[in-house]
């Protein structure tokens, strides 16, 4: 241990260590219980002052009897000037009427709630409650004053008792430990220092033995303790093996368990389009052998029968309808994008010209900003923007404002499609992307209820995402991202070869 030469004096210090930590520990328990014991005196005379409180209570009775708010402020005001008092309030039990002086401003505070009554007719009868809050901040800042103090003071004492100690130790016991220190030091080898716990671990700790031995004893015991704690890092890296093991066959079983996922979803999306393919042709047949008969027979059929028919036919064509949009929404998507360079400014002016009869019926104003150019399948790109701006002029209510703008976001460009409709309830907000979710009836706004799931479909197809802003009255605000893949293109030309693929 000491086995340099100087003044290392490591016994004396850990006796210094542990004379300053016993000091402390009765300096804080007799600062804690002095602390404790003025803390309670205050908090008394606190709950005195509070209890005198009471004092003021008829007064302010009467003043709420009365309704006088004038004397009712002044009263609260009063409390508020008292010592600890921060904040006051009368609320009548109907809770109709609530007077406030002060304002809380500590963090830690007590509260005290008193009743406001009034005897009439020989009945006691509660008018309100007032509750007064006092702050505990001055008693806490005073505690801590003294705590400082006192610890300063302790400290001050402690370190000087630690000092003459320290040179008394030093003068006394270090000396004799370096020379018995030199001394062992001569008599064991080098080589066997290494050894030493294998020595040890055949004697027992002296039943007399002195410092040395116990330091030398501890030593040992740690030696121990550390061959130990490797037997242990060897254990858990066994774990951690079989651990990672196990992780690796799970990520295998998951990399299965999806690859199947996305074969059965590549089937019920096969499916779902031949499902509604099929289904074109009798619902098809349907609506034309209805109509037909609307015409041939309508003179025999009767009021009420026409009405039927009329009935069958609106509900086959609706039926159609929804067969027509779920195909059209299996085939939206998908990994079979034909990717274009599509100007988005050129397929919305194109989309404006398109819905001009409906634009200019309601008198509508479609405005479009700065729009770039992106990587896209442009037929499904040019449905996005056909049932964007068609819902945004189909929920208008009059002179309709659609503005389409796009801006960068990061490494994507974020579009939006603005207008000032009816809106959308926010709890709605992730509902209209659902497939045939309608927030309203077919009478009113008629559809199907596909459109914006066809859209966040295509969206999210070409890497981007879909969601709105919108709130009721406020109008709504579709914003979808597309990745710009021409940028990416662009830095993957511009990154530098790597070594060793230059000219050889």
């Amino acid at each position: 241990m000491l086995r340099k030469k100087g003044r290392e004096n490591k016994i004396g210090r850990r006796l210094i260590v542990l004379i300053v930590a016993f000091s402390s520990f009765l300096a804080i328990l007799a600062t804690g219980y002095q602390l404790l014991h003025e803390y309670q005196q205050q908090r008394a005379d606190m709950d005195d002052q509070l209890e005198n409180v009471r004092i003021f209570l008829p007064p302010i009775t009467g003043s709420v009897w009365t309704f006088d708010e004038r004397q009712i402020t002044l009263a609260l005001d009063a409390l508020t000037r008292l010592s600890h008092v921060e904040y006051a309030v009368i609320t009548t039990v109907d809770g109709r009427n609530v007077w406030t002086a002060g304002a809380v401003a500590s963090k830690r505070h007590i509260h005290r709630q008193y009743d406001l009554s009034r005897e009439v007719r020989g009945e006691t009868r509660q008018l309100a409650t007032m509750e007064v809050t006092a702050s505990l901040d001055g008693i806490y800042d005073r505690l801590l004053g003294q705590a400082v103090a006192i610890l300063v003071s302790n400290a001050l004492k402690t370190f000087l008792v630690a000092a003459f100690m320290y040179v008394i130790f030093s003068r006394i016991v270090t000396r004799r430990v370096e020379e018995l220190a030199r001394n062992v030091g001569r008599l064991v080898p080098e080589s066997l220092v290494s050894q030493a716990s294998l020595f040890d671990e055949t004697l027992g700790f002296p039943e007399n033995g002195d410092e040395i031995d116990r330091l030398r004893w501890a030593y040992d015991n740690i030696a121990r303790q550390l061959n130990l704690a490797v037997q242990d890092l060897h254990d858990r890296n066994d774990e951690l093996r079989h651990e990672i093991h196990e992780r690796t066959r799970a990520e295998s079983d998951l990399q299965e368990v999806i690859a199947e996922l996305s074969r059965t979803n590549a089937e019920l999306e096969r499916f779902a389009y031949v499902a509604a393919h099929d289904l074109q042709e009798p619902v098809r047949g349907l609506v034309s052998f209805s109509q037909l008969l609307e015409r041939k027979c309508r003179d025999n059929l009767g009021d009420e029968g026409r009405d039927y028919l009329r009935f069958i036919v609106n509900e086959a064509l609706r039926m159609s309808n929804l067969v027509r949009d779920l195909l059209e929404y299996s085939r939206a998507g998908g990994a079979g994008l034909a990717l274009e360079a599509v100007d988005c400014a050129a397929m919305v002016d194109d989309e404006r010209e398109s819905l001009r009869p409906l634009i200019e019926q309601k008198q509508a104003e479609v405005q479009r900003g700065e729009l770039p150019s992106v990587q896209a399948d442009g037929a499904q790109l040019r449905q996005v923007f056909h049932n964007l701006i068609g819902n945004a002029l189909k929920y208008c209510s009059e002179a309709p404002l659609i503005r389409v703008e796009a801006e960068r976001d990061g490494d994507a460009w974020r579009f939006a499609v603005s207008d000032n409709g009816i809106g959308i309830d926010p709890q709605y907000h992730d509902y209209v992307f659902e497939v045939f979710r309608r927030l309203h009836t077919g009478i009113a706004y008629p559809g199907t209820g596909i459109g914006l799931a066809i859209c966040k479909r295509i969206v999210e197809s070409h890497g981007g995402r879909m969601w709105l802003a919108s709130a009721p009255g406020q109008g709504t605000t579709f914003f979808f991202t597309l990745p710009d893949r021409a940028a990416e293109e662009e830095e993957k030309e511009a990154e530098p070869s790597a070594p060793g693929q230059h000219g050889q």
